[in-house]
């Protein structure tokens, strides 16, 4: 099983996801712009503080067992985006991710999604996975659906006040 601590790592052909820390806190602020959010009920401005925040929560939360955050580095050690195993338990686990803009249209996500699937499957009980993305994110949404996850339902999620984001969510059931 799985040891809930700050080290935690998976690897991929291309790639090292890595617990969340401070080291990355000027990356993730230069690289979670409005532009990459677009289809995300974030809305960021560029405060430094608010990472520091999302950092300290996902540290938190990892020792609280309910969600693990991790930077993704590509094998140079680059940050590249972030990733995610949310709202753990029993009965399901959330995937998500985000890639800086030059990351993006790679292979990145799907080769990310797929790493995390395996940690879940290999570390966690549960009866099937949850990947939400809107509906206008084509991009995204084809990372579920290469991976054998199945539309399940759809609902709006509030972005700001002006805006509502149309989810899809994902469902892939344990094997």
């Amino acid at each position: 099983m799985i040891e809930w601590n700050s080290k935690l790592l998976i690897n991929t052909n291309r790639l090292i996801l890595k617990t969340i820390d401070e080291k990355y806190i000027d990356d993730i602020n230069l690289n979670f712009t409005q532009e990459i959010t677009q289809y995300m009920p974030f809305n960021p401005n560029g405060d430094k503080n608010e990472i520091l925040n999302f950092v300290e929560n996902s540290r938190r939360n990892l020792i609280q067992k309910t969600d693990i955050v991790f930077v993704a580095l590509n094998l140079e050690m680059k940050f590249i985006g972030c990733c995610g195993i949310h709202n753990i338990n029993k009965e399901s686990v959330e995937v998500g991710l985000w890639l800086g803009k030059e990351y993006q249209n790679q292979g990145f996500g799907t080769e990310i999604i797929h790493a995390l699937i395996a940690f879940i499957e290999q570390n966690f009980e549960f009866n099937y996975i949850i990947y939400p993305v809107d509906k206008e994110n084509i991009r995204s949404r084809k990372i579920p659906e290469k991976l054998g996850f199945v539309p399940f339902k759809t609902y709006k999620k509030r972005k700001n006040d002006l805006i509502d984001l149309h989810i899809i969510e994902f469902r892939k059931y344990k094997p």
